[in-house]
């Protein structure tokens, strides 16, 4: 099933309701005073936090997202309804864009569930309002303000975390699926996931989001593999989590993590703030001399930052690093 992580779309909000010119006609009052009514408001387009959902697959297949018009004014004084608002429901981590100055309109979040794309038009005055002491008989009246539209680029940033990098086939899925509920297809070729997958690791006391993120590999922040599809969704997580096969050697294994490191580096989203681990997977498939070689070399190079040895398979290590993560968090 495919994963919708963006979308483009069109918003348009009503036009306001036109003001009514009309005069009172009553019975034995040749020359009623002016009673038109005011036009009625615009419906406003907005964009809202919806907690169920998990994707943007609700917006395919429609591109345009319409508020009603407001209503004309009548006589006796008689506004013309408001129209009805247009709400578009979105994930936690929506951020929405204007597709053509790039501008940043703005996020949803539980904190910011809320988001006003396209204002309503604002309803015309009536006669009745142009009424004065010097015009007993106004004739004028004003048109409704015409609607805005706004084309608009919504981007998903999955809010995990925990992300796993690494390069295709280093594990992530494997380890995804032995530590938390996640179901990740696994295979023996590159790119076996093809879209970001969500587990949830727990204790009885704490629950964690963990994302397996697809797709990188070198040139990723230029566009080539999935990484530049996914690269993002590495930006909210709390902690990265370097997934390195130490099964093909240490010159492999070195390689893989400056990769990684170095497309992060490039990509326009800085990246400087989150922790970093490295895990070591595929140690059931090393001689106990590979794995000391490995852990000391990266420890040598990058002395902060911890280093954890595991077993998708074997199991070895995952309950240690289980119990850090739930720790950590």
């Amino acid at each position: 099933m495919a994963f919708y992580d963006e979308a483009r779309i069109k918003v348009i909000s009503g036009k306001g309701g036109d003001g009514c010119v009309s005069f009172r006609r009553e019975k034995y009052i040749p020359k009623g005073g002016p009673d038109g009514g005011d036009g009625g408001d615009g419906g406003s387009v907005y964009i809202k936090y919806h907690a169920q959902l998990n994707s943007l697959v609700s917006l395919k297949g429609k591109k345009v997202f319409s508020a009603k018009p407001g209503k004309s004014g009548q006589g006796k004084n008689m506004r013309g309804s408001s129209g009805d608002d247009e709400t578009i429901l979105v994930p936690d981590g929506t951020m929405i864009f204007h597709q053509d100055t790039n501008e940043l309109i703005g996020e949803i979040t539980p904190e910011t569930p809320n988001l006003l794309v396209a204002k309503g038009g604002k309803g015309g005055l009536g006669n009745a309002r142009f009424k004065s002491s010097t015009n007993q008989t106004p004739r004028k009246n004003t048109s409704g303000s015409q609607s805005e539209e706004r084309n608009l680029y919504l981007e998903l940033r999955l809010i995990a975390d925990i992300g796993l990098l690494g390069l295709p086939n280093a594990g992530k899925s494997s380890l995804i699926n032995t530590i938390t509920n996640s179901k990740s297809k696994i295979g023996p070729y590159e790119f076996t996931t093809l879209s970001p997958s969500l587990g949830i690791l727990k204790d009885e006391k704490k629950t964690l989001s963990i994302a397996d993120l697809p797709g990188l590999i070198e040139g990723a922040s230029e566009g080539l593999g999935l990484g530049l599809r996914f690269l993002k969704h590495a930006y909210r997580t709390k902690l990265l989590i370097h997934i390195v096969d130490g099964s093909a050697g240490l010159e492999h294994a070195m390689r893989s993590y400056s990769v990684i490191e170095d497309e992060l580096k490039k990509f326009y989203l800085d990246f400087s703030h989150q922790e970093r681990w490295i895990c070591i997977s595929k140690v059931d498939l090393m001689n106990p001399e590979l794995i000391s070689s490995v852990v000391q070399t990266f420890q040598e190079k990058h002395p902060n930052i911890p280093i954890y040895c595991v077993s998708s398979k074997s199991k070895e290590g995952l309950v240690h690093l289980s119990e850090r993560l739930l720790n950590l968090i």
